[in-house]
Protein backbone atom coordinates (compact mmCIF):
# COMPACT_ATOMS: atom_id res chain seq x y z
CA UNK A 1 0.00 0.00 0.00
CA UNK A 2 1.18 3.52 -0.71
CA UNK A 3 -0.49 6.98 0.27
CA UNK A 4 -0.64 10.42 -1.80
CA UNK A 5 -1.45 13.65 -0.46
CA UNK A 6 -3.26 15.82 -3.23
CA UNK A 7 -1.18 19.23 -1.82
CA UNK A 8 -3.27 20.78 -4.07
CA UNK A 9 -6.55 20.23 -2.40
CA UNK A 10 -4.93 20.35 1.09
CA UNK A 11 -6.96 22.60 2.80
CA UNK A 12 -4.26 22.21 5.73
CA UNK A 13 -6.64 20.87 8.67
CA UNK A 14 -3.69 18.95 9.70
CA UNK A 15 -6.33 15.90 10.44
CA UNK A 16 -4.21 13.28 8.76
CA UNK A 17 -0.92 14.21 10.78
CA UNK A 18 -3.05 13.73 14.18
CA UNK A 19 -4.66 10.76 13.07
CA UNK A 20 -1.01 9.29 12.14
CA UNK A 21 2.07 11.16 12.90
CA UNK A 22 5.10 9.89 11.33
CA UNK A 23 3.47 9.10 8.43
CA UNK A 24 1.89 12.44 7.69
CA UNK A 25 3.55 15.54 8.54
CA UNK A 26 2.71 19.24 7.68
CA UNK A 27 5.20 21.67 5.72
CA UNK A 28 6.35 24.46 8.37
CA UNK A 29 6.19 27.17 5.44
CA UNK A 30 2.57 26.68 4.62
CA UNK A 31 0.67 23.88 6.97
CA UNK A 32 0.24 21.47 3.72
CA UNK A 33 0.24 17.67 4.51
CA UNK A 34 3.25 15.65 3.05
CA UNK A 35 3.18 11.80 3.13
CA UNK A 36 6.49 10.57 5.48
CA UNK A 37 6.69 7.04 3.69
CA UNK A 38 6.88 5.10 0.41
CA UNK A 39 5.24 2.05 1.22
CA UNK A 40 3.01 1.60 3.95
CA UNK A 41 3.33 -1.77 6.50
CA UNK A 42 0.59 -4.11 6.71
CA UNK A 43 -0.11 -3.86 10.19
CA UNK A 44 -0.62 -0.27 9.68
CA UNK A 45 -3.00 -0.33 6.53
CA UNK A 46 -6.39 0.32 9.08
CA UNK A 47 -4.39 3.35 10.55
CA UNK A 48 -3.54 5.13 6.81
CA UNK A 49 -7.28 4.60 5.92
CA UNK A 50 -8.54 6.06 8.85
CA UNK A 51 -6.36 9.45 8.63
CA UNK A 52 -7.54 9.19 4.60
CA UNK A 53 -11.42 9.12 5.67
CA UNK A 54 -11.61 11.67 8.10
CA UNK A 55 -9.45 14.08 5.95
CA UNK A 56 -12.69 16.79 5.92
CA UNK A 57 -11.34 17.51 1.61
CA UNK A 58 -10.47 13.92 0.44
CA UNK A 59 -7.13 15.05 -0.40
CA UNK A 60 -5.44 11.89 1.13
CA UNK A 61 -5.70 8.80 -2.10
CA UNK A 62 -4.70 5.21 -0.63
CA UNK A 63 -3.33 3.05 -2.80
CA UNK A 64 -3.07 -0.56 -2.98
CA UNK A 65 -0.43 -2.06 -4.70
CA UNK A 66 1.21 -5.36 -5.27
CA UNK A 67 5.12 -6.35 -4.82
CA UNK A 68 6.01 -4.23 -7.99
CA UNK A 69 4.66 -1.25 -7.32
CA UNK A 70 6.37 -1.20 -3.55
CA UNK A 71 9.78 -2.18 -5.30
CA UNK A 72 8.89 1.15 -7.58
CA UNK A 73 8.39 3.24 -4.89
CA UNK A 74 12.69 3.84 -4.80
CA UNK A 75 14.43 3.38 -1.24
CA UNK A 76 15.33 6.89 -0.67
CA UNK A 77 12.02 7.35 1.60
CA UNK A 78 11.70 7.10 5.11
CA UNK A 79 11.36 4.03 6.63
CA UNK A 80 7.77 3.70 8.79
CA UNK A 81 8.90 5.24 11.79
CA UNK A 82 8.23 2.75 15.17
CA UNK A 83 6.61 6.26 16.17
CA UNK A 84 3.76 5.60 13.73
CA UNK A 85 3.43 2.08 14.64
CA UNK A 86 3.02 2.41 18.20
CA UNK A 87 0.39 5.10 17.20
CA UNK A 88 -1.26 3.08 14.92
CA UNK A 89 -1.62 0.35 17.68
CA UNK A 90 -3.35 2.48 19.77
CA UNK A 91 -5.31 3.76 16.95
CA UNK A 92 -6.57 0.39 16.89
CA UNK A 93 -7.01 0.23 20.90
CA UNK A 94 -8.67 3.23 20.75
CA UNK A 95 -10.74 4.47 17.43
CA UNK A 96 -11.22 8.21 17.01
CA UNK A 97 -8.42 8.91 19.54
CA UNK A 98 -10.34 10.41 22.33
CA UNK A 99 -9.19 9.40 25.75
CA UNK A 100 -12.15 10.34 27.35
CA UNK A 101 -11.01 13.54 29.35
CA UNK A 102 -12.48 16.39 28.83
Amino acid sequence: MRVVVNQDLCATTGQCVLTLPGAFRQREADGVAEVCVATVPQALHPAVRLAASQCPVAAIRVIDSNAGDDERAGADHAPFSAKAKRHAAKEQRNPGGHNGTV
